[in-house]
């Protein structure tokens, strides 16, 4: 589900007529870093950035507003791809937030993720698309309210809500491959 404010609405205008099959170079790990849990934090990794320890995260976890997924997932789409407009990095912002959904979802299924893109409307450069995750962890936790997505005034927001699989069991799926092995070894027989 996608979620956005009206500044938002407006900057997609600008580029609805625009394909993303543009020339840029850059670094591609970012539109497919890989992804790892530590703790209740779910963190990319892009290119030789080493991983965040479990210490750190237990350093960080002592504080109040726990976030650090979201304040350690930020990148600014002009910081990783060169020769690349306002209107591409848009289109590829884009691009990106659907495939980093599909990614949590398949890596964490049990998990609620929220991909923020966002756009200072008033900068004069070109990088200005900014792209970062967090994983949803309910009403007390640190959130985009969704319904308020208005009220910020100087930046376009989109949040892309990747929902937890709602039957998600890890037991489920250890009887299932259980029950097909076990299938499999009376057709062999």
């Amino acid at each position: 589900m996608i979620k956005m404010n009206k500044l938002m609405q407006e900057e997609l205008l600008k580029i609805k007529d625009i394909d993303n099959t543009f020339d840029f170079t850059g670094k591609l790990s970012v539109i497919n870093p890989e992804m790892y849990k530590v703790h209740d934090c779910v963190l990319m990794r892009i290119n030789d950035k080493p991983k965040v320890s479990e210490e750190t995260i237990e350093a960080a976890m002592k504080y109040k507003d726990f976030n650090y997924d979201y304040e350690h997932s930020e990148f600014l789409i002009g910081s990783y791809f060169e020769g690349i407009t306002y209107e591409q990095s848009l289109r590829l912002g884009l691009d990106i937030v659907e495939l980093w959904g599909y990614k949590l979802h398949a890596l964490f299924p049990e998990d609620e993720f929220h991909i923020i893109m966002s756009v200072d409307i008033e900068s004069e450069y070109d990088n200005r698309v900014m792209l970062r995750y967090y994983k949803y962890r309910g009403e007390d936790g640190f959130h985009y309210d969704l319904d308020e997505l208005d009220k910020f005034v100087f930046d376009a927001i989109l949040v892309n809500v990747v929902e937890a699989d709602e039957n998600y069991d890890d037991e489920d799926e250890e009887i299932e491959d259980y029950e097909d092995n076990e299938e499999e070894s009376e057709n062999e027989m």
